[in-house]
């Protein structure tokens, strides 16, 4: 093997190893997302359970 047909392995395998990484960070950035959209759904019950409550005057 030639150090040309060596550095294009080394190349191609450095780009495959980035590839992975951006999409990890991809897959976490889309996981981030959807926990940050559940917690607002359960700020949103929290609160409007809270409102009920307080209309109630149980809190």
């Amino acid at each position: 093997m030639t150090w040309q047909q060596e550095l294009d392995d080394l190349v191609y395998d450095e780009r495959q190893r980035t590839k992975a990484a951006e999409k990890r960070a991809s897959e976490a950035e889309t996981r981030a997302d959807e926990e940050k959209s559940r917690a607002d759904e359960e700020k949103s019950r929290a609160d409007k359970y809270e409102k009920i409550l307080k209309e109630h005057g149980l809190l």
